[in-house]
Formats: C-alpha cells, structure tokens, sequence
C-alpha cells in the first residue's frame, strides 16, 4: 500500500477515533454538547446527551467498540512493516541482484528433505559478518541414525547455498528430533 493511502487511513482513523470518544464523553456527561468549536456536529451531540435507557447504552457501547477498532487499526497502520531481508548477491554496472532470506531457508528445507531419513526441515538464516548462521530443525524418521543424518544435512545445506548463490555459510546449526507424537505412539504400539 501506498504511503499516501496509508496517510489517509491514519487520519481517517484518527477522526473517527476522535468522534467516537468525543460521543462517549457526552453520552457519560463528562462534556456537553457544545465540546466542538463552532457548534460543529451540536444537534447530534445534544440528542446523544438527551439520551437515556437503552438508547444511551447503545450509543455508548457503539462509541467504546469504534474507539478500539480505531485504535486497532492505528496500530496496525502505524507499526513498521515486516519487509523481507534481502542479501546482495552482486552488484556490477549493469544491476545488483538479490535472494531474500527467506528463499535461502526454502532452498535448505528443500535440500534437507531430500536426505534419506529426514521427514522434514524448518530453517532460519541470520546474516552475520562471517557469513550466514543457518539454524536447521530437522525431523528424522524413527530408526534413522542422527549420527549419518547430521553431517550430510550440514554438508549438503552449506554446499548448495554457498553453489547457488556465491554467499559464504559461517555455521549450519542443526537440531534433530525423531517423527511427530502420532509416529511414535504407532512405533510402541
């Protein structure tokens, strides 16, 4: 989104937010119906202060529930945006090229599910001054030998990004575990 739209929901937001608690203080009484400058909106407020009953307990629980979405949506709005990291690759004359991060975690799950033994790979990568801190968390078939599957996941995970993509991997770290809960109550049973 546009940073001139995400303006224009901010102040929007920010409008209504400062209606709704504005008809919230008249509905409680803390203000009058002349709280805005220039009689702006008084023939609205002076029915929301002439309320009573149910009438008014709408008007107030109406006036908090836009007043906390308002504010949901300012703090959606107003947070930093998760943008992918992404890594120069090379640089020339003619351009730069880049990989994201997270196409560098695709590609080790990739790899790593390829090995024998492993059923699946979450990976995290952290760039670092070294070179790129890949963080592997295998799933490995019941009876697979973690002692084969390690070294070969490392190897394998640190060779293909280095090939693929020219950047240096300073540390694969890998966590093993075995199958799911389900795998293993079936391999007792």
């Amino acid at each position: 989104m546009s940073v001139f739209n995400r303006i224009l929901i901010v102040i929007a937001a920010l409008v209504i937010f400062a209606g709704a608690v504005i008809t919230l203080f008249v509905a409680c009484g803390v203000s009058t119906a002349q709280i805005l400058p220039y009689g702006w909106a008084q023939s609205i407020l002076q029915h929301v202060a002439d309320a009573s009953g149910g009438a008014l307990a709408s008007i107030i629980v109406i006036s908090v529930i836009v007043a906390v979405a308002m504010i949901g949506l300012l703090s959606i709005e107003i947070a930093p945006s998760h943008k992918a990291v992404s890594l120069v690759i090379s640089s020339t004359y003619e351009g730069v090229t880049t990989i994201d991060l997270d196409s560098i975690c695709v590609l080790a799950e990739h790899v790593g599910v390829a090995i024998h033994g492993i059923r699946d790979v979450k990976s995290s990568v952290k760039e670092n001054p070294e070179g790129l801190l890949v963080d592997c968390r295998a799933s490995a078939d019941l009876g697979s030998s973690i002692l084969e599957i390690e070294p070969e996941l490392r190897s394998r995970v640190k060779t293909a990004i280095e090939q693929l993509t020219g950047l240096h991997v300073a540390v694969v770290d890998i966590r093993v575990k075995y199958g799911s809960k389900k795998a293993k109550r079936l391999a007792v049973s």
